[in-house]
Formats: structure tokens, C-alpha cells, sequence
């Protein structure tokens, strides 16, 4: 993921300066305001609605830098109109919030997203029996530690996630850790890199990412294979990771000021396949997110035209143009 150096201090300023305009929460104005957290697919939802809101309903977005507890808090306060991407799972209250009323989640943008233990596909193809993790414990040999401790390497994110927390205790669960070492990675930059490096050398590699991300949307990775998940089983690190409902959430009110963005952003549905797509084509081509929004909306029309009635659909289409 790209980072944005200050995105906290900055949306900290702008909710402060929002807040004071009292009439933004009270009364409708011609400008809508979008959350964005600090990584690369969400500002790419964010610009793909961005474009066709500005260009087929003639309404402004602004787009305010935030984490997501600002986000919750910006809907909460309705000082932020719509975020295109909550990680609910991520956001502690975000069900008793919803049955609370605190605001309102319009649609899944998606839910097939998928985090574990990932193999290159041309691995799989040579070892067909490396299907699983526990099948790991009969390839270690594959996998030598550069560090020469005889073991078997598993590449695992950094220090402090919790995907990390819960790998570990798999290599414990699984009896993994007899056979090897899992290293964890300083950033996602980095495990990112040794993923580079395996496939330019066509190299075993084995270990943790998440979908989607531009890695893979680019290299063919495949995620080994797991016990569904359970609750208490995950408490123990056994079994797979959750998937997690992505939602498109917007503020109290939103309907009542915006009734045709509202009804926009109900059927705003893609998948993890597609943001893996557009976040390789942002990397490989060095594009920013409103340029790979136009991207995706000149290459996928047959699913972005179900979101908005024809005649929105034509004055997007003549703005591509």
C-alpha cells in the first residue's frame, strides 16, 4: 500500500473546520463529502463514484483523508457523507452502530476477501500434494531459511497485526514451528518485495497476504488451504482467516438530501478479482486513483451501467469520450 504521510493530522483539520460549518450537517449543499483511508483501493472506489457522481448527477465530492475511526465518527457527526470502504469487521461497534441507527450501510462492495497462507502457482504445479498448511510439514525442505538454521522459512507480516498474532499461533497449532521459522516482515512493502523476488527467480516462497492488494492482481498466488473458519477455533490459530463484509456506509439524512446518490450507491457492488485488477494496473503503470478509476470505467461498463439509470449512464460515457 502507498502511504500518505500526515493523512491524520490532515482529516483531523478538516473535521475540526467541518464541524464548524454547522449547515453542513442541517442543511443540503451541492457538494458531498467522501472518507478515505490510507490505502490504495479504497481511494480507487472512492474516485470511481467520485467521476461518475461529478459527471452523470453534476454534484461535487470532496474527498477528506482519514483512518477509520474518523470515518465513524465523521458519518456519526454526518461531517462525512460516504465511505466506499468499511472493513466492518475493523470498526469494534459497527453492528450495535448500525442497529443503533447511527448511520446506515447501503451495500457490500465486497466480500470475498480472502487473507492466509499463500504459494506461487507454478509451486503448486510442481508439487500438486502442497495443497493445504498442514501440507507444509512434508516441504520444509523447500523453503530453507537464508539465515541457515536448517528450518524451513514462512514469510509473516509485521510485528503488531493481528494476522500476524494469529500465524503464530498456527505455527504453534500445527506444529509448524518444528519444521520452521515464521520471520515476520517490517512492512507490507517488504513482504511484497520477497514475493517479487520468488517470481523473478521462479523460487518456493510461502507466506502471509491478504486480497485484495496490486500484488495480486499481478503475480499468481494461491492460497493454501484450511478448516473453515470457526470462532473458537480461530482464538487457538486453527483454522482459515474470515472473510469480511466491505461496506458502502453513508450518514443519517443522506437519503433525504440526495435521493438519486442514495439509490447510486445501493446497487455500488464489485469484488475482490476486480479491485486486485485495478490496483495492478495503478502499480505497473504508475497511475494515479482517478486515473485508474477512468480505467475501470472505460473497461468495465457492463457492470458499472446496472448502478445508474440510462441517462446517467450516457453523460458518463460522453465525459469518458
Amino acid at each position: 500500500m502507498r502511504k500518505h504521510f500526515n493523512r491524520i493530522f490532515l482529516s483531523l483539520f478538516l473535521l475540526i473546520g467541518l464541524a464548524f460549518m454547522a449547515s453542513a450537517c442541517t442543511t443540503k449543499s451541492n457538494a458531498l463529502t467522501f472518507g478515505e483511508g490510507d490505502w490504495d483501493s479504497h481511494a480507487f472506489h472512492n474516485q470511481v463514484a467520485k467521476y461518475i457522481i461529478e459527471n452523470g448527477y453534476d454534484i461535487e465530492v470532496n474527498v477528506v483523508a482519514s483512518d477509520t475511526s474518523i470515518m465513524i465518527s465523521g458519518l456519526k457527526s454526518q461531517n462525512i457523507d460516504v465511505s466506499l470502504e468499511v472493513w466492518s469487521d475493523n470498526v469494534v461497534t459497527y453492528q450495535q452502530d448500525l442497529m443503533n441507527g447511527e448511520y446506515e450501510e447501503l451495500s457490500v462492495n465486497f466480500d470475498d476477501n480472502k487473507q492466509g497462507l499463500y504459494i506461487p502457482l507454478y509451486l503448486q504445479q510442481q508439487y500438486p500434494d502442497l495443497v493445504s498448511v498442514q501440507d507444509l510439514k512434508n516441504h520444509a525442505n523447500l523453503f530453507p531459511d537464508p539465515d541457515g538454521s536448517g528450518k524451513g522459512i514462512i514469510y509473516g507480516g509485521p510485528e503488531g497485526w493481528s494476522a500476524t498474532e494469529f500465524l503464530q499461533r498456527k505455527m504453534s497449532a500445527y506444529n509448524l514451528d518444528d519444521s520452521f521459522i515464521f520471520k515476520t516482515i517490517d512492512s507490507g512493502a517488504t513482504l511484497s518485495a520477497t514475493i517479487a523476488s520468488a517470481f523473478r527467480d521462479q523460487a518456493p516462497w510461502v507466506g502471509y497476504n491478504w486480497e485484495p492488494t496490486w500484488i495480486m492482481g499481478i503475480y499468481d498466488l494461491v492460497l493454501l488451504e484450511d478448516s473453515a473458519y470457526d470462532v473458537d477455533q480461530y482464538a487457538i490459530g486453527e483454522g482459515a482467516f474470515p472473510s469480511v463484509d466491505v461496506t458502502v456506509a453513508v450518514r443519517n439524512g443522506l437519503n433525504d438530501d440526495y435521493p438519486e446518490i442514495y439509490e447510486f450507491l445501493t446497487h455500488y457492488t464489485t469484488s475482490t478479482e476486480i479491485t486486485n485488477a485495478a490496483l495492478a494496473y495503478m502499480q505497473e503503470n504508475s497511475k494515479e486513483a482517478d486515473e485508474t478509476a477512468i480505467w475501470f470505467l472505460n473497461n468495465y461498463q457492463n457492470l458499472w451501467s446496472t448502478w445508474v439509470p440510462e441517462s446517467v449512464y450516457q453523460k458518463v460515457i460522453s465525459a469518458l469520450e
